[in-house]
Protein backbone atom coordinates (compact mmCIF):
# COMPACT_ATOMS: atom_id res chain seq x y z
CA UNK A 1 0.00 0.00 0.00
CA UNK A 2 2.94 2.44 0.85
CA UNK A 3 4.32 1.58 -2.58
CA UNK A 4 1.68 2.53 -4.29
CA UNK A 5 1.14 6.00 -2.39
CA UNK A 6 4.20 6.82 -2.82
CA UNK A 7 4.18 5.84 -6.68
CA UNK A 8 0.82 8.28 -7.13
CA UNK A 9 2.30 11.32 -4.71
CA UNK A 10 5.53 11.18 -7.00
CA UNK A 11 3.50 11.79 -10.25
CA UNK A 12 1.10 13.95 -8.71
CA UNK A 13 4.33 16.05 -7.77
CA UNK A 14 6.15 16.18 -11.07
CA UNK A 15 2.79 18.05 -12.32
CA UNK A 16 3.08 20.61 -9.68
CA UNK A 17 6.51 21.39 -10.94
CA UNK A 18 5.77 20.93 -14.83
CA UNK A 19 3.29 23.68 -14.31
CA UNK A 20 5.16 26.08 -12.68
CA UNK A 21 8.39 25.40 -14.95
CA UNK A 22 5.07 25.97 -17.78
CA UNK A 23 4.01 29.34 -16.43
CA UNK A 24 7.96 30.08 -16.10
CA UNK A 25 8.52 29.56 -19.84
CA UNK A 26 5.38 31.30 -20.87
CA UNK A 27 5.58 34.13 -18.39
CA UNK A 28 8.20 34.02 -15.70
CA UNK A 29 7.17 36.88 -13.56
CA UNK A 30 4.94 37.33 -10.97
CA UNK A 31 6.47 34.55 -8.33
CA UNK A 32 5.44 35.85 -5.21
CA UNK A 33 1.89 36.02 -6.52
CA UNK A 34 1.89 33.03 -8.21
CA UNK A 35 2.69 31.25 -5.10
CA UNK A 36 0.51 32.34 -2.72
CA UNK A 37 -2.28 31.28 -5.03
CA UNK A 38 -0.30 27.77 -4.89
CA UNK A 39 0.04 28.07 -0.81
CA UNK A 40 -3.72 28.75 -0.97
CA UNK A 41 -4.62 25.54 -2.87
CA UNK A 42 -2.51 23.43 -1.18
CA UNK A 43 -4.20 24.59 1.94
CA UNK A 44 -7.76 24.27 0.79
CA UNK A 45 -6.91 20.86 -0.35
CA UNK A 46 -6.04 20.11 3.29
CA UNK A 47 -8.93 22.02 4.85
CA UNK A 48 -11.97 20.18 2.43
CA UNK A 49 -9.90 16.38 3.32
CA UNK A 50 -9.63 16.97 6.58
CA UNK A 51 -13.14 18.38 7.09
CA UNK A 52 -14.05 14.82 5.06
CA UNK A 53 -11.74 12.59 6.83
CA UNK A 54 -11.85 13.72 10.56
CA UNK A 55 -15.01 13.60 12.81
CA UNK A 56 -13.25 15.44 15.25
CA UNK A 57 -12.62 18.90 13.02
CA UNK A 58 -9.81 20.92 13.31
CA UNK A 59 -8.01 21.50 16.40
CA UNK A 60 -6.02 24.66 16.19
CA UNK A 61 -3.97 24.57 19.55
CA UNK A 62 -1.45 27.56 20.70
CA UNK A 63 1.72 25.20 19.99
CA UNK A 64 0.72 24.04 16.69
CA UNK A 65 0.05 27.76 15.56
CA UNK A 66 3.35 29.03 16.87
CA UNK A 67 4.86 25.83 14.79
CA UNK A 68 2.48 26.63 11.61
CA UNK A 69 3.78 30.43 11.74
CA UNK A 70 7.56 29.64 11.58
CA UNK A 71 7.19 27.06 9.32
CA UNK A 72 4.72 28.82 6.96
CA UNK A 73 7.78 31.79 7.00
CA UNK A 74 10.33 29.14 5.49
CA UNK A 75 7.84 27.66 3.40
CA UNK A 76 6.92 31.03 1.67
CA UNK A 77 11.01 31.78 1.26
CA UNK A 78 11.55 27.49 -0.06
CA UNK A 79 8.56 28.26 -2.86
CA UNK A 80 9.34 31.43 -4.89
CA UNK A 81 13.08 30.89 -4.66
CA UNK A 82 11.84 27.28 -6.24
CA UNK A 83 9.75 28.67 -8.84
CA UNK A 84 12.87 31.24 -9.74
CA UNK A 85 14.96 28.22 -10.17
CA UNK A 86 12.77 26.17 -12.08
CA UNK A 87 12.14 29.07 -14.22
CA UNK A 88 16.02 29.45 -15.11
CA UNK A 89 17.51 25.83 -14.98
CA UNK A 90 17.44 22.57 -15.75
CA UNK A 91 13.97 20.77 -14.41
CA UNK A 92 15.76 17.51 -13.88
CA UNK A 93 18.52 19.06 -11.72
CA UNK A 94 16.76 21.09 -9.43
CA UNK A 95 14.64 18.11 -9.26
CA UNK A 96 17.98 16.55 -7.84
CA UNK A 97 19.39 18.83 -6.16
CA UNK A 98 15.48 19.72 -4.43
CA UNK A 99 16.09 15.58 -3.03
CA UNK A 100 19.37 16.83 -1.11
CA UNK A 101 17.11 18.51 1.32
CA UNK A 102 17.56 14.70 3.11
CA UNK A 103 21.29 15.68 3.72
CA UNK A 104 19.43 18.47 6.34
CA UNK A 105 17.39 15.66 7.69
CA UNK A 106 20.64 13.68 8.37
CA UNK A 107 22.51 16.93 10.18
CA UNK A 108 19.32 17.36 12.32
CA UNK A 109 19.22 13.65 12.91
CA UNK A 110 22.97 13.95 14.38
CA UNK A 111 21.95 16.68 16.56
CA UNK A 112 19.59 14.10 18.16
CA UNK A 113 22.51 11.73 18.84
CA UNK A 114 21.68 9.58 15.58
CA UNK A 115 24.78 8.49 13.87
CA UNK A 116 24.81 8.28 9.93
CA UNK A 117 25.58 5.11 8.66
CA UNK A 118 28.20 3.72 6.43
CA UNK A 119 25.55 4.13 3.67
CA UNK A 120 25.03 7.98 4.32
CA UNK A 121 28.02 8.32 4.22
CA UNK A 122 28.76 6.88 0.94
CA UNK A 123 25.78 8.76 -0.05
CA UNK A 124 27.18 11.72 0.77
CA UNK A 125 30.43 11.17 -1.45
CA UNK A 126 28.01 10.10 -4.49
CA UNK A 127 25.88 13.53 -4.49
CA UNK A 128 29.48 15.48 -4.63
CA UNK A 129 30.53 13.32 -7.44
CA UNK A 130 27.10 13.70 -9.47
CA UNK A 131 27.40 17.44 -8.67
CA UNK A 132 30.66 17.62 -10.36
CA UNK A 133 29.56 15.51 -13.65
CA UNK A 134 26.41 17.54 -13.98
CA UNK A 135 28.35 20.81 -13.72
CA UNK A 136 27.58 21.25 -17.66
CA UNK A 137 30.02 22.13 -20.32
CA UNK A 138 29.91 24.51 -23.39
CA UNK A 139 28.23 22.43 -25.78
CA UNK A 140 24.92 23.17 -27.07
CA UNK A 141 23.24 19.59 -26.10
CA UNK A 142 24.91 20.36 -22.13
CA UNK A 143 22.47 21.74 -19.29
CA UNK A 144 23.99 25.27 -18.24
CA UNK A 145 24.43 25.93 -15.14
CA UNK A 146 23.70 29.91 -13.95
CA UNK A 147 24.44 31.69 -11.03
CA UNK A 148 21.32 32.52 -10.51
CA UNK A 149 20.38 29.02 -10.17
CA UNK A 150 23.05 27.98 -7.75
CA UNK A 151 22.23 30.68 -5.59
CA UNK A 152 18.46 29.90 -5.50
CA UNK A 153 18.33 26.43 -6.19
CA UNK A 154 20.90 26.29 -2.83
CA UNK A 155 19.11 28.62 -0.34
CA UNK A 156 15.18 26.51 -1.03
CA UNK A 157 16.89 23.41 0.05
CA UNK A 158 18.02 24.65 2.81
CA UNK A 159 14.86 26.70 3.58
CA UNK A 160 12.72 23.39 2.43
CA UNK A 161 15.55 22.03 5.19
CA UNK A 162 14.37 23.81 7.60
CA UNK A 163 10.73 23.99 7.06
CA UNK A 164 11.47 20.18 7.29
CA UNK A 165 12.80 20.25 10.79
CA UNK A 166 10.09 21.69 11.97
CA UNK A 167 7.75 19.53 10.60
CA UNK A 168 9.69 17.01 11.98
CA UNK A 169 9.89 18.37 15.34
CA UNK A 170 5.88 18.98 15.69
CA UNK A 171 5.09 15.27 14.75
CA UNK A 172 7.60 13.88 17.11
CA UNK A 173 6.08 16.33 20.30
CA UNK A 174 2.81 15.66 19.54
CA UNK A 175 2.80 11.91 17.79
CA UNK A 176 1.69 12.56 14.38
CA UNK A 177 -1.80 14.00 16.11
CA UNK A 178 -2.26 17.51 14.32
CA UNK A 179 -0.49 17.23 11.07
CA UNK A 180 -3.20 18.51 9.25
CA UNK A 181 -3.94 21.41 11.62
CA UNK A 182 0.24 22.06 10.65
CA UNK A 183 -0.09 21.81 7.40
CA UNK A 184 -2.81 24.11 6.87
CA UNK A 185 -1.51 26.79 9.24
CA UNK A 186 1.68 27.20 7.76
CA UNK A 187 0.82 27.06 4.12
CA UNK A 188 -2.27 30.06 5.09
CA UNK A 189 0.57 32.28 6.33
CA UNK A 190 3.13 31.23 3.66
CA UNK A 191 0.21 32.29 1.49
CA UNK A 192 -1.02 35.34 3.35
CA UNK A 193 2.91 36.07 3.05
CA UNK A 194 3.45 35.89 -0.70
CA UNK A 195 0.48 37.62 -1.80
CA UNK A 196 1.57 40.56 0.49
CA UNK A 197 4.62 41.14 -0.92
CA UNK A 198 3.55 40.28 -4.21
CA UNK A 199 0.91 43.09 -3.87
CA UNK A 200 3.94 45.39 -2.70
CA UNK A 201 6.44 43.88 -5.80
CA UNK A 202 4.03 43.64 -8.78
CA UNK A 203 0.49 45.42 -7.67
CA UNK A 204 -0.14 47.10 -11.05
CA UNK A 205 0.16 43.58 -12.84
CA UNK A 206 -1.76 41.62 -9.89
CA UNK A 207 -4.48 41.09 -12.45
CA UNK A 208 -2.44 40.05 -15.36
CA UNK A 209 -0.91 37.78 -13.25
CA UNK A 210 -3.69 36.19 -11.62
CA UNK A 211 -5.24 36.01 -15.46
CA UNK A 212 -2.43 34.36 -17.12
CA UNK A 213 -0.86 31.83 -13.80
CA UNK A 214 -4.09 31.33 -12.22
CA UNK A 215 -4.84 27.94 -13.55
CA UNK A 216 -1.26 27.13 -13.60
CA UNK A 217 -0.80 28.38 -10.13
CA UNK A 218 -4.22 26.58 -9.06
CA UNK A 219 -3.58 23.23 -10.54
CA UNK A 220 0.34 23.28 -8.81
CA UNK A 221 -1.23 24.04 -5.47
CA UNK A 222 -3.87 21.22 -5.32
CA UNK A 223 -1.36 18.91 -6.73
CA UNK A 224 1.49 20.12 -3.91
CA UNK A 225 -1.84 19.25 -1.36
CA UNK A 226 -2.42 15.98 -2.75
CA UNK A 227 1.73 15.15 -2.84
CA UNK A 228 1.91 16.12 0.75
CA UNK A 229 -1.10 14.70 2.18
CA UNK A 230 -0.18 11.10 0.37
CA UNK A 231 2.99 10.85 2.08
CA UNK A 232 1.55 11.23 5.23
CA UNK A 233 -0.28 8.64 4.54
CA UNK A 234 2.46 6.41 3.42
CA UNK A 235 4.54 7.07 6.57
CA UNK A 236 2.26 6.58 8.80
CA UNK A 237 1.47 3.27 7.80
CA UNK A 238 4.89 2.01 7.05
CA UNK A 239 8.06 2.68 8.65
CA UNK A 240 10.29 5.46 7.22
CA UNK A 241 13.25 3.16 6.52
CA UNK A 242 10.84 1.41 3.48
CA UNK A 243 9.18 5.22 2.45
CA UNK A 244 12.05 7.58 2.00
CA UNK A 245 14.03 5.13 -0.27
CA UNK A 246 11.24 4.67 -2.23
CA UNK A 247 10.05 8.31 -2.66
CA UNK A 248 13.37 9.42 -3.46
CA UNK A 249 14.19 6.47 -6.01
CA UNK A 250 10.61 7.15 -7.93
CA UNK A 251 10.61 10.41 -7.57
CA UNK A 252 13.76 11.12 -9.43
CA UNK A 253 13.24 8.40 -12.22
CA UNK A 254 9.71 10.56 -13.17
CA UNK A 255 11.48 13.72 -12.77
CA UNK A 256 14.24 12.22 -15.24
CA UNK A 257 11.25 11.17 -17.82
CA UNK A 258 9.46 14.20 -17.43
CA UNK A 259 12.64 16.35 -17.92
CA UNK A 260 13.22 14.58 -21.64
CA UNK A 261 9.27 13.46 -22.72
CA UNK A 262 8.03 17.27 -21.09
CA UNK A 263 11.01 19.68 -22.10
CA UNK A 264 12.67 17.90 -24.13
CA UNK A 265 16.02 18.76 -21.86
CA UNK A 266 19.39 16.70 -23.75
CA UNK A 267 21.89 15.14 -21.28
CA UNK A 268 25.60 14.46 -22.08
CA UNK A 269 27.07 10.79 -21.23
CA UNK A 270 28.43 12.43 -17.61
CA UNK A 271 25.19 13.95 -16.81
CA UNK A 272 23.43 11.20 -17.17
CA UNK A 273 26.12 9.62 -14.87
CA UNK A 274 25.43 11.84 -12.65
CA UNK A 275 22.36 11.85 -12.26
CA UNK A 276 21.95 7.92 -11.84
CA UNK A 277 24.46 8.36 -9.56
CA UNK A 278 22.30 11.27 -7.75
CA UNK A 279 19.76 8.60 -7.33
CA UNK A 280 21.60 6.16 -6.00
CA UNK A 281 22.80 8.42 -3.33
CA UNK A 282 19.38 9.39 -2.53
CA UNK A 283 18.41 5.46 -1.54
CA UNK A 284 21.58 5.18 0.42
CA UNK A 285 21.16 8.09 2.62
CA UNK A 286 17.73 5.87 4.29
CA UNK A 287 19.74 3.06 4.98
Amino acid sequence: MAFFLIIIASVINQAESILIKRYNKKYFHGGFVFTAIVSFFSMLFFLVTDLVTDKNGLNFSREILIYGVIAGIFFAAASVLTFIALGCGSYVLSRLILSYGVLIAIVQGMFFGEKPSVFCWIGIALVLVSIYLFKGKDEIDSVKITKKWVITIVLSVLLAGAFGIIQRSQQREFSHMYDNEFMIAALAVSSILLMVVGVITDGKYLVAIMKNGGLYACGAGLSNGATNFLNLLAYSIAPISLVAPLNSGVGMIVAFLVAKIFFKEKFTVLQYTGVALGAVALVLFNF
